[in-house]
């Protein structure tokens, strides 16, 4: 069997009957797990419940706190609100910003790095 052409037959021929066969196989195949049934299942959990959040209404300032720093905290509040609603595509009922405050290390010189990398910072001068 060394004919080039007799190969070639016999090599097409054996592609296209190994196509044929899985063919039927998939053909086959959905009517060989119709046995197998899904099984039923009796009683589902609850699903759980949808709780909807409310945003609080400013009511009464802490103690120390003007009227004006609350205005001040309500637009610092709505400018965060609207950078994160333009950064992410969110709607802005899907989150709620409820409290800013100043830190800590925002009050020493503007630094929020620990005290080694002020002092690094400071020593470039």
């Amino acid at each position: 069997m060394t004919n080039p052409w007799m190969i070639m037959v016999v090599g097409v021929l054996t592609v296209f009957i190994a196509l044929f066969v899985m063919i039927l196989f998939l053909l086959a195949f959905p009517k060989l797990f119709v046995v197998l049934k899904r099984k039923e299942h009796g009683n589902l959990a609850p699903l759980p419940q949808i709780i909807e959040v409310t945003k609080k209404p400013a009511t009464i300032a802490p103690v120390g706190v003007t009227a004006e720093a609350t205005a001040e905290d309500a637009s610092l509040i709505a400018v965060l609100t609207a950078a994160i609603v333009a950064a992410s595509g969110a709607s802005a009922s899907t989150f709620a910003i409820t409290k800013v405050r100043q830190t800590e290390s925002d009050v020493d010189g503007g630094f929020n790095t620990p005290v080694w990398g002020r002092v690094e910072r400071l020593s470039r001068k």
